[in-house]
C-alpha cells in the first residue's frame, strides 16, 4: 500500500535504482557484467535508502521514515543473518525509521526547537 501510495506504478519505483538509470556504468573499464552483478538485490534497498536520505535532508521526514521502513523490509528479506555487517545495517535503517518518525511528530505538533529530537537519541551519528 505504501509503495503504491508514494511511488505510483512500479516503473516509478524501479527508476530509483541505479541499475535502471541510463547513466548506469554498464560499459566502463571497472565494470564487468556477470550474472551475479545483474541479479544483485542490493540495488533495490540501497537505491531506496538513498532516496530515504534525500527525503530526510529535504525535511520530508514522514515520507523518509516510510522509505526507510520499506528498505528495512527488503534488506531483512535478502540479508544473510550470519553476516554481522548486514545485521548492523538493518539496525541502522530501523533507527532511521524511528528518528524520522520522531521528527515528523515534532514537526506535526509544532513543538519548540528545544523539543526537537536529535540523532544521538536514536543511536545515530550527529553528522
Amino acid at each position: 500500500m505504501l509503495i503504491k501510495e508514494h511511488f505510483g506504478d512500479p516503473g516509478a519505483l524501479t527508476r530509483q535504482f541505479p541499475c535502471m538509470k541510463a547513466t548506469f556504468p554498464w560499459k566502463s573499464d571497472d565494470f564487468i557484467i556477470t550474472a551475479e552483478a545483474l541479479a544483485n538485490p542490493q540495488n533495490k534497498y540501497h537505491g531506496l535508502e538513498r532516496l530515504a536520505m534525500e527525503q530526510h535532508q529535504a525535511g520530508a521526514w514522514k515520507l523518509a521514515g516510510e522509505y526507510w521502513l520499506i528498505a528495512a523490509g527488503w534488506r531483512r528479506n535478502m540479508m544473510d543473518d550470519s553476516n554481522e555487517r548486514h545485521v548492523e545495517a538493518l539496525q541502522f535503517v530501523l533507527r532511521q525509521v524511528e528518528y524520522n518518525r520522531a521528527l515528523a511528530e515534532w514537526k506535526k505538533k509544532k513543538l519548540s526547537r528545544n523539543a526537537m529530537p536529535y540523532p544521538a537519541l536514536f543511536g545515530l551519528p550527529d553528522a
